[in-house]
């Protein structure tokens, strides 16, 4: 079934790239976007989150460490006399972390009242420092995600008496998903000159649904007349552009929320005349032993 727009669009230029990233999101820079930056702290990985905190605490500290070396560090007293030693910068800024993270005072303290009113800022901006800081790691772990892996390649099989176009996913979580749902598009170009306008078509699946998903999940477009491929070729689909559009959903039980996933595949990642290699097998002692890395295996038929 032909769509007229599914929300992605239908001009544009000839240099466009795919539509849906490998990632998952999609071509599009957005511009005008205001308050994104509690998003992408979300959604960044946990090495990028853990540099950005950590710049941000030791911004706070250097800035407020400023603010006593400009008042001078004789409003700084130490109860230990080994560190009194130390250069200005250092009394100033070991001062501000203890005060920022509000374990002190002990060996350092501060002795006259701009160093106090100062340092009762710097504890007041220490709290909220770490409220967010909090409330965002509690995000990032209680946002449920899927981490579905996806073939390298779809391909085009042999298929009951004919071909059919097939792809697989495989869950490399523990967790159990479940209730699982999965819609296919199929979009191509058509070259009118100056513009390029794009058509999107429903892909009809074998089986759009399963109710559990302990194993990989071949999913498969069967090629036949009704089929918006039945015809071309790879140089054909190739020429339009063709970009194979998925999006899957389920119902992660860990969180008691479903979750979504996007994909693509464009018409150089198809691989015509393969069949996927099944991934699992059962042992010996009746258990069943799936190889997730082995969801992309494929091997050449005949045809």
């Amino acid at each position: 079934m032909k769509l007229f727009d599914p929300g992605l669009g239908r001009k544009y230029a000839h240099n466009t790239k795919r539509i849906i990233n490998k990632d998952g999101s999609f071509n599009v820079v957005r511009k005008g976007i205001r308050n994104q930056r509690y998003q992408q702290l979300l959604k960044m990985s946990t090495f990028q989150f853990l540099l950005n905190i950590t710049f941000v605490y030791l911004l706070f500290n250097l800035l407020f460490a400023s603010a006593y070396l400009i008042i001078g560090t004789d409003s700084i007293s130490f109860a230990n006399e080994d560190i009194q030693d130390m250069p200005p910068v250092l009394k100033a800024l070991f001062f501000s972390m203890q005060t920022f993270t509000t374990v002190g005072f002990g060996s350092i303290y501060p002795n006259d009242p701009m160093a106090n009113f100062i340092s009762g800022m710097e504890a007041m901006a220490g709290w909220l420092f770490f409220a967010v800081a909090t409330g965002l790691v509690y995000g990032r772990f209680s946002r449920p995600s899927a981490r579905i892996l996806f073939s390298n390649n779809a391909l085009i099989s042999p298929f009951k008496d004919g071909k059919g176009l097939m792809f697989k996913v495989v869950n490399r979580r523990p967790n159990v998903l479940m209730e699982m749902e999965a819609r296919v598009m199929l979009a191509m170009d058509v070259d009118e000159g100056e513009e390029v306008f794009r058509r999107y078509f429903n892909l009809k699946l074998e089986s759009s649904t399963i109710h559990f998903f302990p194993l990989s999940w071949t999913l498969i477009h069967p090629i036949n007349d009704s089929s918006p491929i039945y015809g071309l070729n790879a140089d054909d689909l190739k020429s339009k552009s063709a970009e194979l559009l998925i999006l899957i959903k389920g119902f992660d039980d860990t969180f008691s929320k479903h979750v979504h996933l996007r994909f693509s595949y464009t018409s150089d990642e198809w691989v015509w005349g393969a069949r996927f290699v099944r991934n699992y097998q059962s042992q010996e002692n009746g258990e069943i032993l799936l190889d997730i890395d082995a969801v992309h295996d494929y091997e050449l038929t005949e045809e």
